[in-house]
């Protein structure tokens, strides 16, 4: 009781702060879709903390189109309701091969959207939303402090219908603490206008006259700069990070930076399009970057069962964090080829028998990791290359051989109905090719393909339930 007393009181002395939205971040921009008919497609993105925003995603959200009047004062052209999508949790992506996020990482991206005819003439978009999350190091008081964004659709004389540019990556959930961070921050422009970068600073807005939720967002003209708690912080160094301060390429939009302080900070990056040398737009995102120790264990694991077609094929399961490369050895004394650089190989041993194989991660990395585990192989008979050829070998019928590429097999006709398995073993034992066919009731010629196998002396196997051939193939 105490607890909801306390609440009621909250929501009754700070509204702004119960109703606070806890939103990340978010960029607005806009796409020509017809210039004939001044057709646009104007769309909203915005991230929340999954973990403890409160309320949701509002639906919908209320977003403004300005003009000027002859005096140069902004007036409503038209207030849009965009309706909420289904939102989306986005990956944990720590841009570090070699580290990855804590579990306590996680925010959502909602994309509204929502098209308008509009006639030539210059325009200006906007919304705003109160209010961010608490904790964030880099702001004063951040309960009080909302989104303010805005674009401008230049006026017709300057562009007839311009698209504006967006950013091509969702941003950073997290950034590692103490370690080097690089991150592509690059944007498109449809029209193909010249693009420059730059850190600035994020908007406020004045939430005292237009409400925690803005209907509708207000003009531009209502948005005020971020204040920065400085020293130390300002748009150009948002976080901390004395000796490699964040910066980013203005031609790339690759940002760069090394954190040495754990947390939350707002950070605001610019993108400005020209054409002729003329600015036509500049679309600002807004977001909280979190930073935070990272774990660099992959938690190399992996699982393996027998392949129910083939007890000698066992099929491996990579099942630790994202890597960026995997090598396999399958623990064959004999031979140098029971590698695999797939991330969830399959390997047919050449017979039953305890094998130590072994999982090399991140091979090229400083976080290279290995892990080894015996796999026994049951139930499981070598297979052999013969020395010479058998009897049975001129009962099968293929050409050519030596094969380069592919062969054709040659299969007579006959009354059984059950499956023939064709198989195809390397002289260590190593299965290359499987294929189950249904018994011809007619003479039939099949083509095999052995592309990608290495030169060699190759076994062809053929069940057919009533018999098992063998030839000798070889690769060149």
């Amino acid at each position: 009781m105490k607890i909801i007393l306390l609440c009621c009181l909250m929501a009754g002395l700070f509204a702004k702060q119960v109703r606070s939205s806890h939103v990340y971040g978010g960029e607005i921009y806009y796409e020509c879709l017809n210039p004939f008919i001044g057709a646009y497609l104007f769309t909203v993105k915005l991230y929340r903390d999954c973990y403890t925003g409160v309320p949701p995603f509002d639906d919908p959200i209320f977003v403004s189109i300005y003009t000027r009047d002859t005096s140069g004062n902004f007036v409503l052209y038209i207030q849009m309701d965009m309706v909420l999508p289904p939102p989306d949790t986005l990956e944990n992506n720590t841009y570090n091969f070699c580290l990855y996020a804590p579990p306590n990482i996680c925010v959502e991206e909602a994309v509204y959207q929502q098209a308008y005819f509009l006639p030539p003439g210059k325009y200006y978009f906007t919304y705003q939303r109160c209010c961010r999350n608490q904790g964030i190091l880099n702001i004063p008081n951040p309960t009080s402090v909302g989104f303010g964004f805005d674009i401008v659709v230049p006026v017709t004389n300057l562009v007839v219908c311009n698209s504006s540019p967006y950013y091509n990556n969702y941003p950073p959930t997290i950034i590692c603490l103490d370690a080097p961070f690089e991150y592509d921050h690059s944007a498109t422009d449809p029209d193909g206008d010249s693009l420059v970068y730059y850190l600035c600073a994020p908007n406020d807005y004045d939430y005292f006259t237009w409400g925690i939720v803005p209907n509708p967002s207000g003009p531009p003209n209502s948005n005020i700069t971020m204040d920065y708690i400085n020293p130390p912080f300002d748009s150009l160094y948002p976080i901390t990070a004395p000796v490699d301060s964040f910066k980013i390429d203005p031609v790339t939009g690759l940002m760069t930076g090394t954190p040495t302080q754990a947390g939350r900070y707002v950070v605001a990056v610019c993108v400005s399009e020209y054409r002729n040398g003329q600015l036509l737009s500049t679309n600002s995102r807004d977001f909280q970057f979190n930073i935070a120790y990272c774990l660099d264990d992959p938690l190399l694991q992996y699982s393996w069962a027998p392949d129910l077609s083939d007890p000698c094929m066992i099929n491996f399961t990579y099942q630790g964090n994202t890597v960026v490369s995997f090598d396999w050895n399958f623990g064959v004394d004999s031979i140098t080829s029971d590698t695999s650089d797939l991330e969830n190989p399959s390997y047919t041993f050449p017979g039953a028998g305890t094998y130590t194989v072994s999982l090399v991660v991140n091979k090229a990395y400083w976080c290279a990791d290995t892990l080894d585990i015996d796999v026994t192989v049951g139930n499981c008979s070598v297979v052999s290359v013969p020395e010479s050829e058998s009897d049975n070998e001129n009962q099968l019928h293929l050409y050519p051989n030596p094969v380069s590429g592919s062969f054709t097999l040659y299969l007579e006709a006959d009354d059984n109905q059950g499956d023939i398995q064709i198989h195809v073993y390397h002289m260590d034992g190593t299965q290359v090719l499987k294929k189950i066919v249904a018994t011809p009731q007619v003479d039939t010629l099949h083509t095999l393909d052995l592309r990608g196998a290495s030169k060699g002396i190759y076994l062809l196997k053929v069940e057919t339930g009533k018999e098992i051939l063998t030839k000798r193939l070889i690769v060149l």
